[in-house]
């Protein structure tokens, strides 16, 4: 069986949805339920029950599930130790990115990761998008994901997508009405704030500098997944990209909208590394499968 058929499967036995399945994986809902009709049909019986909340693994589905869970567990422990004979598959990857990143993008990469090279180990650094460049830089981290302005040099973009910071609100949030914010729009209302400096520090945008210095916070909280739950609880609005806010987007317990300024509009998340040293294979193979799930996040944002 294909591999892309057992992982749709892992992956809505995991959901228990083939909605959030697809969500997750960043496919259409009508390829994963394909997938999953084709797979039945080949093993010529039902894998999941269908309840009022969504759909669970029956008992053949379960017994599916623990012999995928064996196989891949093997299949990667001997790959493990054939490519630990070639010198391949362990190393060391360091990542440092803007906080929001580290909440869904990342943490879904390194799983994705690791089930290909167990063997590798990992720095994730959190850190404010100015500073990403220059950590990059310095060689605290080999690879950078931040918002793109005037990079310091020896840095490449190797992938980037459009991904400007917005409002984040809850649907019921009276700005949640409109198709575009103002900053004026945006001053009578809670502002929830992440950190005292403006989330694109380092690009020239005053308008967005000033208008930063001039909020008063009604909550501050250097926590992105407590300010997440204020933001849906409507406690306030907030700035941020959709990047890290995918899921609640897709399940409707946020909105973003975007402020009327064609410079913030046109800003770019992208992902940084060295030109001035050589990462090594499992740092490469990682930039590769990011810059991917970038793209994949884009086009879904867009859609």
């Amino acid at each position: 069986m294909h591999a892309v058929v057992l992982k749709y499967f892992l992956e809505v036995a995991r959901c228990g949805s083939i909605r959030k399945a697809a969500q997750s994986l960043f496919v259409a809902s009508s390829a994963v339920n394909r997938q999953i009709l084709r797979l039945e049909s080949e093993l010529g019986t039902e894998l999941f029950d269908r309840v009022p909340t969504g759909i669970r693994l029956n008992a053949a589905g379960e017994r599916l599930q623990q012999h995928i869970r064996g196989t891949l567990h093997d299949f990667h422990l001997m790959r493990t130790e054939l490519d630990a004979m070639k010198g391949e598959r362990k190393g060391h990857v360091s990542v440092a990115a803007m906080d929001s990143l580290l909440i869904e993008f990342l943490p879904a990469a390194l799983e994705n990761f690791a089930e290909s090279y167990p063997a590798v180990s990992y720095a994730i650094t959190s850190a404010l998008p100015s500073d990403v460049p220059d950590k990059v830089s310095r060689g605290d981290s080999d690879i950078g994901i931040s918002y793109l302005g005037k990079l310091p040099a020896g840095l490449a973009v190797v992938a980037k997508a459009a991904f400007p910071p917005g409002v984040v609100m809850a649907p019921s949030h009276p700005l949640a009405k409109r198709a575009e914010l103002s900053f004026d729009d945006c001053r009578s209302y809670a502002f929830i704030q992440v950190s005292r400096q403006s989330p694109i520090h380092s690009l020239v945008v005053p308008e967005f500098e000033k208008f930063w210095d001039e909020l008063q916070p009604g909550i501050a909280c250097n926590s992105t997944p407590m300010v997440k739950r204020l933001l849906i609880g409507g406690k306030g609005i907030s700035f941020f990209s959709k990047i890290g806010f995918m899921n609640e987007l897709a399940r409707g317990e946020v909105v973003w909208r975007p402020l009327a300024n064609a410079k913030i509009n046109k800003i770019e998340v992208g992902i940084l590394t060295p030109t001035h040293r050589t990462l090594s294979h499992v740092s490469l193979q990682f930039v590769e499968r990011i810059a991917l799930r970038l793209k994949q996040m884009a086009l879904a944002a867009a859609g």
